[in-house]
């Protein structure tokens, strides 16, 4: 797979690429994507703990594994 990647600005609805040569009778691929992100929503900040609690903790298993409820009792 070739790839090329060209970063154009779009001022109307219609953009001209040239291919290289090796492109020729071949099938390609077309993805547009806008690179502005004004519109887009704006990213939550880091959450961080309270500095009286940071770093007072210790992870003693595995966190990803489920809690079972037959060895609560």
């Amino acid at each position: 797979m070739q790839v090329q990647r060209q970063i154009l600005e779009a001022t109307s609805r219609r953009v001209v690429i040239e291919l290289p040569e090796s492109f020729i009778n071949h099938r390609v691929e077309i993805i547009a994507l806008t690179l502005d992100e004004a519109g887009s929503a704006p990213s939550l900040p880091r959450r961080r703990p309270h500095p009286d609690i940071a770093g007072k903790s210790k992870t003693l298993g595995d966190i990803v594994a489920p809690v079972c409820l037959a060895h609560a009792e």
